[in-house]
């Protein structure tokens, strides 16, 4: 039979368990949420991206602009800043959900 403070000891140990996979769990919901969301923005701003009108660089004007589109320049330089931001979140989440797992899996290999 265990003594009551054997009893209490497992119980702390129990929640301690608990409260970490929920922290886990929780951890990954929300990093998975940001991951979608970054992929559903760039995918959504991609489309609008090839959506919007090109029209030809006039031999006049020299080709000066970096921007595929000669009518909406800056519109093109904030839609790919967009995007490479987006891909950027999406590229850093997912390295820290990496090194975080790479973390857990090393912690739990030095616990056993």
């Amino acid at each position: 039979m265990r003594t009551s403070e054997e009893r209490i000891s497992e119980l702390h140990r129990r929640m301690t368990v608990m409260e970490k996979n929920r922290n886990r769990n929780r951890y990954r919901i929300i990093s998975t949420a940001v991951s979608a969301a970054c992929l559903a923005v760039t995918v959504i701003m991609a489309i609008v991206f090839a959506q919007l009108p090109v029209q030809a660089v006039s031999p006049g004007i020299g080709g000066a602009s970096a921007s595929s589109f000669v009518d909406h320049t800056v519109l093109g330089y904030i839609l790919v800043a967009l995007i490479a931001f987006c891909l950027g979140a999406l590229v850093t989440v997912f390295c820290f959900r990496m090194k975080k797992h790479a973390e857990e899996k090393e912690k739990d290999a030095r616990t056993l």
